[in-house]
């Protein structure tokens, strides 16, 4: 993996960035260290895990990045449902690219890009998706001595093999809590009952069991589960895990936890 240091390296001779952040908390799962790195670098959002969202509230985010300008699609990297519609992109990119370069007279070389994004956003699958399994590596490019190779599916692009993780800066409570809900943060610092508390919170004013406050649901969890504690009290803390784990797997439903502005 790569880390924030690397990608500022390899920045210098991409052409393309894929910003994968989650389709469920598309704005504030994404890297505000990215922002300044990136001026003036091609940008493709790609909104990963949207089977899980809500898909009203993903169309509407599509809509948004496309009114600022920002390129964007929606996709879901474990079954590749929506790659198309980024391998489209990525052809037009290339073709720009290579059209520039033939006015210039110098030869052209593909497409370079590399997936970036905080943990547990499904980089690792997009990278799967992009490359598929019987690939050739084509090495290291000039300017970068050592680290990850380049690994060329199509003639017209290239991706590094290795994604970049980018860490996740001090954000408010609430986000915080939201992004380890989704599993995108670790929780030793976390009370996994605190975070139930704010997804129960977000997910009722969707319409999700509305008739139960937050101790009911998590006391018919406990008790669903045999999650018991010696004198028959529930284990609020595995039942907060575990309506997590459900959540983080979409089988509470689909739900989105920000729309846009």
């Amino acid at each position: 993996m790569l880390t924030s240091f690397d990608i500022k390296r390899y920045l210098k001779i991409v052409d393309v960035v894929l910003e994968v952040v989650e389709a469920r908390l598309p704005a504030s799962s994404r890297s505000s260290e990215l922002v300044g790195l990136l001026k003036g670098k091609e940008t493709i959002l790609v909104l990963n895990k949207a089977d899980l969202a809500n898909p009203l509230a993903t169309r509407q985010w599509l809509n948004y990045y496309k009114a600022q300008g920002q390129l964007a699609v929606d996709m879901n990297s474990q079954t590749g449902e929506g790659l198309p519609r980024l391998k489209q992109l990525l052809q037009k990119l290339a073709t720009s690219k290579k059209e520039k370069l033939s006015h210039r007279g110098i030869l052209y070389s593909p497409l370079r890009v590399m997936v970036v994004g905080i943990p547990n956003v499904g980089k690792s699958s997009l990278l799967n998706r992009l490359v598929g399994r019987a690939v050739a590596r084509t090495g290291d490019r000039p300017g970068v001595t050592r680290g990850p190779q380049w690994v060329r599916k199509f003639q017209e692009w290239e991706v590094l093999d290795t994604p970049g993780i980018l860490g996740i800066s001090q954000k408010q409570e609430r986000i915080t809590l939201l992004l380890y809900a989704l599993g995108c943060i670790p929780g030793w610092e976390t009370p996994p009952e605190k975070a139930a508390e704010e997804l129960i919170y977000i997910l009722q004013g969707q319409g999700w069991r509305r008739q139960e406050n937050f101790e009911e649901i998590l006391n018919r969890i406990g008790k669903e589960r045999g999650f018991l504690k010696p004198g028959g009290e529930v284990d609020r803390e595995k039942a907060a895990h575990l309506l997590l784990q459900q959540f983080r797997r979409g089988e509470l439903g689909k739900f989105t936890l920000e729309w846009p502005p």
